[in-house]
């Protein structure tokens, strides 16, 4: 599926392809699972949802960070445009008559009956009317910032009868109220937009005044912040204020819904380029409507949700994980498997008389987490609890400077990243009195600490006691907390320190190996494939006779299938119900394979720019369940898209038996914790006496 980011037919394909036209392919794959009649209704209303929050984050982000008027900014603006487009088409054209069909209707206020009009307009009297703020454009008084992302009523307004004199105001659509009002209804679902329910009463906004036209409008500001990170400042208000700066942001995009001379002056009055202007008719702000996708009572018009599996090693009643990890690593794949174990090696940690200390590194986590729950809980029973709290984790600043005050409050030591640089790594580091000593206990993983995105994102974790390993997970914790700089690391591999270093090592490996005739071959499986360095060695690879195999979700500027540079790279993207957010790496290595796990995609930012961690898989045993995921995602014929040299993706064209890989992670988890709990008698494992436990 091509749409328009290849080069000219018949011109020499380029050396990479544009990293923001990659991204904006990677969305089109993911509005065709919108587009897709296989999925359930809800389903595609919900990937429709997602498309247009990546699109918002994407215009604050990527589209802030390119030249104003360049080439590049001209054609990635074309093609986001387009990407949304498509999207509003299908969803006025298509989605919107089957939702109506299916019961799920949205009424327009003169579709209502007498019951739903009296019932609206109550509505608007006690609970909208009193927090709207007309705000007006025309006049001499400055115009105040308007809210990014807020969706704004925009009204042109006659002082006389016969008057030639407009005046032109805006009206915010109250972020804090239900954007989708249901009404009562015999039947089905209904229920009106508040913007409707606006416009039928903006009468009583502008007394004096007659409404010649309304309209809709909705800003997108760049979200970069300007950070003075050596400022002596405690860090949290450095962030505050610029969290406030940021709301002043250049606007990026102006999406709008008006007569051409709204639009005009709109535009003319917020100084705002004409090509940063997207007129639409479409419904705004598509991620807040697709909460229609959790109606209840619409279980027929969704998947089954997945329910993730109790893993067969920790037993749901099992008081002492300290010896299930003793006895040898654990594998946690989500969201197949429950987030649980990790939940309850931190709670039992909190309570644990005989652990001394926990370090834990915090990224992204859940609304009300239960992990900082019991960190907090740790701290306040006297352990030595050190958290790592990521303030410039992108969007999530806001509720991460929250969860570090309440850290602070319980009695943990708080560190707020390390300057100049954002903590990305996804590690925690137990220290525990035991009989025979002290002992590290360490979990490591691709995905954040998260008990929300646990159950959706793609993602593996090992738990491990290894010596050598938790050995540098703790100098780790002692370059972000202090001044140290590792340098003699027996296992892991930290960027921005050794990474790249060791990827690069790693692929040149690869390619003397196939230069003297032997079995070379790399998997990869991450996220975004950006780095021009690593994909100018996997180029060098593969013209020695590598067989590199690629599993990219996102961006992936690598151009496969080239003669002479790239014919042996195979790339490919699994788009499904669970977003694929881990990373392996995987190298040959002439048979003696070498598995790492990772928490970084090969991108410059995270090589060079953040802290994170690789770390390889010891035990053979698991060593080889990863290799089988990695290699079920290259089977898949039913999710999987394929990378052409030209830029575009076409679908896998499906097999004689048709492989599912996620699907086949769901069967493979169930018939797992089947056969667990069929296991009859139930099987007692002994414990060997521990005083300290």
């Amino acid at each position: 599926m091509s749409h328009d980011t290849a080069p000219p037919s018949g011109s020499e394909p380029p050396r990479l392809f544009d990293r923001e036209l990659s991204w904006i392919e990677f969305n089109h794959r993911v509005l065709s699972e919108a587009m897709d009649p296989s999925n359930p209704l809800l389903e595609r209303v919900m990937f429709t949802g997602i498309v247009s929050s990546n699109l918002d984050e994407f215009f604050q982000v990527r589209v802030a960070s390119l030249v104003p008027g360049s080439d590049i900014e001209k054609q990635v603006r074309q093609q986001a445009y387009r990407l949304s487009r498509t999207q509003a088409m299908h969803f006025n054209e298509t989605l919107v008559p089957e939702l109506a069909a299916a019961g799920i209707r949205r009424l327009t206020p003169a579709q209502l009956d007498d019951a739903q009009r009296e019932f609206a307009s109550r509505l608007f009297d006690r609970e909208i009317f009193p927090v709207l703020t007309p705000i007006a454009l025309t006049g001499d008084r400055a115009v105040p910032a308007l809210n990014n992302l807020s969706i704004y009523m925009v009204f042109t307004l006659i002082a006389n009868e016969g008057s030639s004199e407009r005046e032109y105001a805006v009206v915010e659509v109250p972020p804090n109220l239900s954007r989708m009002i249901t009404l009562p209804s015999g039947h089905g679902h209904s229920f009106i937009l508040i913007g409707d329910v606006i416009r039928e009463h903006a009468a009583r906004l502008f007394q004096g005044y007659s409404i010649e036209s309304t309209g809709l409008m909705r800003l997108t500001r760049g979200a970069e912040m300007t950070l003075d990170e050596e400022r002596d400042d405690d860090f949290t208000k450095v962030m505050a204020e610029a969290l406030r700066e940021r709301k002043r942001g250049a606007v990026m995009r102006l999406e709008i819904d008006a007569p051409p001379s709204v639009t005009a002056f709109v535009r003319t009055r917020l100084s705002i380029p004409e090509d940063r202007v997207f007129e639409t008719t479409a419904w705004f702000d598509l991620k807040g409507i697709s909460s229609i996708a959790f109606l209840p009572g619409y279980d027929a018009l969704r998947r089954e949700p997945w329910r993730p599996v109790a893993h067969p090693a920790f037993e749901e009643d099992d008081e002492d994980i300290w010896q299930t990890i003793r006895e040898g690593d654990v594998l946690l794949h989500l969201p197949y498997e429950s987030f649980d174990p990790v939940l309850r090696l931190v709670s039992q940690a909190a309570d644990d008389p005989e652990v001394l200390a926990i370090k834990q590194t915090l990224y992204r986590t859940a609304p009300e987490s239960r992990l900082v729950r019991s960190l907090e809980r740790a701290a306040e029973n006297g352990k030595r609890v050190t958290v790592l709290v990521e303030l410039k984790a992108r969007f999530d600043e806001a509720e991460n400077i929250q969860w570090a005050n309440r850290l602070e409050r319980a009695g943990a030591s708080v560190i707020y990243g390390v300057a100049k640089l954002k903590t990305h790594a996804k590690a925690c580091l137990i220290v525990r009195r035991e009989s025979d000593g002290i002992r590290r206990y360490a979990h490591l993983a691709t995905g954040n600490y998260n008990e929300s995105t646990a159950k959706i994102y793609s993602d593996l974790g090992i738990f491990t006691c290894n010596e050598r390993l938790t050995s540098d997970v703790a100098s780790l914790f002692n370059m972000i907390t202090g001044f140290s700089k590792p340098t003699e690391l027996a296992l892991l591999t930290i960027a921005p320190l050794t990474m790249r270093k060791t990827l690069l090592r790693l692929v040149q490996r690869e390619t003397l190996l196939a230069e003297e005739g032997r079995g070379a071959a790399i998997t990869l499986k991450m996220n975004s494939l950006v780095d021009e360095e690593l994909i100018e060695a996997l180029y060098t690879a593969a013209q020695a006779g590598v067989k590199i195999r690629l599993n990219i979700r996102g961006t992936c500027c690598l151009v496969p299938g080239v003669p002479g540079r790239s014919e042996g790279i195979e790339v490919c993207s699994i788009i499904g119900r669970f977003l694929e957010h881990s990373r392996i790496f995987w190298f040959r290595n002439g048979g003696d394979d070498r598995v790492y796990l990772s928490s970084a995609d090969w991108m410059p930012r995270n090589i060079d720019r953040r802290v994170e961690t690789m770390f390889p898989i010891l035990d053979a045993k698991i060593r080889k369940q990863v290799m089988e995921i990695a290699d079920a995602y290259f089977r898949d014929d039913t999710k999987s898209w394929t990378l052409e040299s030209d830029g575009s993706y076409e679908r896998k064209p499906p097999g004689e038996n048709r492989f599912h890989a996620q699907e086949y992670f769901c069967e493979e988890a169930k018939e797992a914790d089947a056969r667990r709990r069929r296991a009859v008698p139930r099987e007692f494992r002994p414990r060997r006496a521990d005083p300290a436990g």
